[in-house]
């Protein structure tokens, strides 16, 4: 807690943003491997075969076209809070690049307050808190940046299977009709 004293406004601004990013990525990790597994053993196919029954005799199209907003509408649903992630990733290291400055500020004035006789104590409070802050925003930015692309990797292989078993679905159901028209 001494550390984070030292670091001023800027470090608790830091470390509540390092709290909702955790928060955040732990929500989308316990939720999209749940969802993964179930996707590995259940797959999309009967969700993607009952959307098929309910529209009845419409076109290919029409059918490719509900199951293709379908689908965008499951990868928006996994996606969301991943941009938080990302955002965290990128604001926390400018975050502690404004505590550099401030702890830089904060030393200089120190300097030009006491007649220009530097003192290194009174410089160390600013240098100190200068390098708090960016440390600070390193130790967010880089395990968000990580968890970031762990997360999206995840989602890609969602969208991967989805897309597969779309395919699959429609040419098991419309048979060389699927693969004429897309030609």
């Amino acid at each position: 807690m001494e550390l984070l004293a030292k670091s001023g406004f800027v470090g608790y601004v830091i470390l509540l943003l390092s709290i909702v990013t955790l928060g955040v990525f732990l929500e989308r990790v316990f939720s999209l491997n749940r969802f993964y597994r179930k996707v590995k053993k259940h797959g999309f196919k009967p969700e993607i075969r009952k959307i098929i029954e309910s529209v009845g005799t419409q076109s290919i199209e029409v059918i490719e076209n509900l199951l293709s907003i379908k689908g965008s509408m499951i990868i928006a649903d996994c996606e969301r809070g991943v941009g938080f992630i990302r955002l965290a990733s990128s604001i926390a290291p400018l975050l502690g690049l404004l505590g550099t400055v401030i702890g830089m500020i904060e030393a200089f004035h120190n300097v030009a307050g006491s007649g220009y006789s530097v003192n290194p104590a009174q410089l160390a409070n600013g240098i100190w808190t200068a390098l708090l802050t960016t440390a600070e925003g390193l130790c967010v930015a880089i395990p968000a940046y990580f968890g970031y692309f762990y997360l999206t990797n995840l989602i890609e292989k969602i969208e991967l299977a989805l897309k597969e078993d779309m395919e699959e679905v429609l040419i098991e159901v419309y048979g060389d009709r699927v693969q004429k028209e897309k030609r």
